[in-house]
């Protein structure tokens, strides 16, 4: 190679410099290596390099096998984390600890997600829906009470309705809220539950 040109300047060479090392490569008369892949000699060659190269990879299939394992195991780790797959109750999980994480323990919206989404492929009405999302983290309330208070959420679409209740109760925390004021804010959060996965599906 070359001795490195003293006219270098922010790291590149001059045009002068550099037509004077291509001639000079070109006037070699020992080729660095072959030009022409098809060329007899170029067997040789690779041969020859990678002879020299072998000590560097892992030759025994032993050897190699968990490290590919591991490998492959966190390529797919990383396209499973791709949000353009996120499946739909993980949009929704997410939808709601956005939305009522400060507020309502993120466990009681877990719950709710999932229930949510046993149930979206069902012909139950939409207030026995709700219900269903709720009743096992509501195990005191019957679910007779429960449909009267989810009636108001199941034959309005989300928005006004959701958003009054959660206002009304987002000043105080989730331990302070009364019993009754737990299970309409539950039912709220199974209404928006219900309607982000229909948005999905849709």
């Amino acid at each position: 190679m070359p001795n490195q040109p003293r006219d270098l300047e922010y790291g590149e060479y001059s045009q002068s410099h550099l037509e004077l090392e291509l001639l000079e490569l070109l006037t070699q008369t020992e080729v660095p290596y072959p030009w022409n892949p098809t060329a007899v000699e170029t067997d040789a060659y690779f041969s020859t390099v990678e002879a020299e190269v072998a000590p560097l990879w892992l030759t025994e299939e032993a050897d190699f096998a968990p490290q590919a394992q591991k490998a492959i195991a966190a390529f797919e780790r990383l396209w499973g984390a791709n949000p353009s797959e996120t499946s739909p109750v993980e949009s929704v999980r997410t939808a709601l600890l956005h939305k009522f994480g400060t507020q309502v323990p993120s466990d009681w919206l877990e719950a709710i997600a999932e229930r949510a989404q046993t149930l979206t492929s069902t012909t139950t009405p939409m207030a026995q829906r709700l219900v269903q999302c709720v009743n096992e983290l509501l195990p005191q309330w019957t679910p007779e009470d429960l449909q009267v208070l989810a009636r108001p959420f199941a034959y309005t679409m989300r928005g006004e309705s959701l958003d009054t209740n959660v206002n009304t109760m987002s000043q105080k925390t989730w331990s302070n809220l009364s019993e009754i004021e737990k299970a309409r804010l539950s039912l709220a959060i199974a209404r928006y539950a219900v309607s982000e996965l229909e948005n999905f599906s849709a």
